[in-house]
């Protein structure tokens, strides 16, 4: 592969398909990158022209300041929490994501963990793998038609989740200060004016929203309190969103029937975080967007506007947009 291509440095496990969008366009370097499509001379970082950022690395203005050819950094999915925008755009570093092609993935399983939760199907599982054949307290769950779903952000994937809650026949709200309520109502949508309406109705109650200062802890104790009593709490959004203490104190207290959690303030999650071991908790690590279908979206997507930054031509997701005419090049 001829040396004088830019460069691309990954900390993701590239999708195939996005390798052969990449492929003669770029030299490729990262610890996840196949040996037979990896440049000659591996780099680092610090000697790429171009990032494909997943969700575990950080990159703020020390990152961008080591890094001096670096022209674009591609956030592969929706969430770009994990890259200093203002650092970047200081730099003259692009930052691009791929906002499409987590949403139907996310939004299904959004919707496996209402089910999950609502029925009992963790605790079921264990006590049958125990050799407990019962039906008690532990595993009386309640159906989700009929059920009041609050959504927390009103996005793609909140748009998703409500098309099919509608579906299920559960009656849906959403509060979400940036999407006027007839955009919401357009769509069978009840829209609630402030985000205690729409908690104190929430029998399920859906977290849609951006990690921003703005909305750390927007779920604490007096939110949980709004809720009706034996509500549950579903997380695909980010961890920063709620107060685990607070979660935790609803839980033990009675007040919360149980929560599905995907996505925690700290990742990987401590193996004795309480929320995490709890038994009416479904816990999973991070993977409400890790399908098949979404890794190739998002790959393939990031690796095509990596390649339209390098030639010169705006990404079509390019985050903020006051960057490009004066980006480095």
């Amino acid at each position: 592969m001829p040396t004088s291509l830019p460069r691309l440095w990954t900390d993701a496990s590239l999708h195939p398909a996005a390798v052969a969008v990449l492929r003669g366009h770029v030299q490729l370097s990262g610890p996840h990158v196949p040996a037979n499509e990896a440049a000659a001379s591996p780099f680092g970082m610090a000697g790429a022209d171009a990032v494909m950022a997943g969700p575990r690395g950080f990159y703020n203005a020390a990152s961008f300041a080591s890094a001096p050819a670096l022209k674009v950094i591609a956030r592969t999915g929706i969430g770009y929490d994990n890259i200093d925008l203002s650092a970047a755009t200081a730099a003259g570093v692009c930052v691009v994501n791929t906002p499409d092609a987590p949403t139907e993935s996310t939004a299904e399983f959004a919707l496996t963990l209402m089910f999950a939760v609502s029925r009992r199907v963790a605790t079921a599982d264990l006590n049958s793998k125990a050799g407990l054949w019962k039906q008690d307290a532990t595993v009386l769950g309640f159906e989700l038609a009929d059920k009041n779903l609050g959504l927390v952000g009103f996005g793609r994937i909140a748009r998703r989740v409500a098309e099919v809650a509608r579906a299920l026949r559960m009656r849906v709200h959403a509060f979400d200060p940036f999407v006027p309520a007839a955009q919401m109502s357009a769509v069978g949508v009840t829209a609630c004016a402030t985000l205690p309406d729409l908690l104190r109705i929430s029998q399920v109650l859906s977290l849609h929203a951006p990690s921003t200062a703005d909305t750390r802890r927007l779920i604490g104790a007096g939110q949980l309190a709004l809720l009706p009593a034996g509500a549950i709490l579903i997380n695909t959004a980010r961890g920063p969103l709620i107060d685990d203490l607070a979660v935790l104190a609803a839980l033990n207290e009675g007040r919360l029937a149980g929560a599905g959690i995907d996505v925690w303030e700290t990742e990987p999650v401590a193996p004795d975080h309480p929320l995490f071991r709890h038994p009416r908790v479904v816990a999973t690590p991070h993977i409400a967007a890790y399908t098949e279908e979404a890794r190739y979206r998002s790959h393939v997507a990031a690796a095509e506007l990596i390649l339209m930054a390098l030639s010169g031509e705006p990404p079509a997701t390019l985050i903020d947009p006051s960057v490009w005419p004066r980006r480095r090049r």
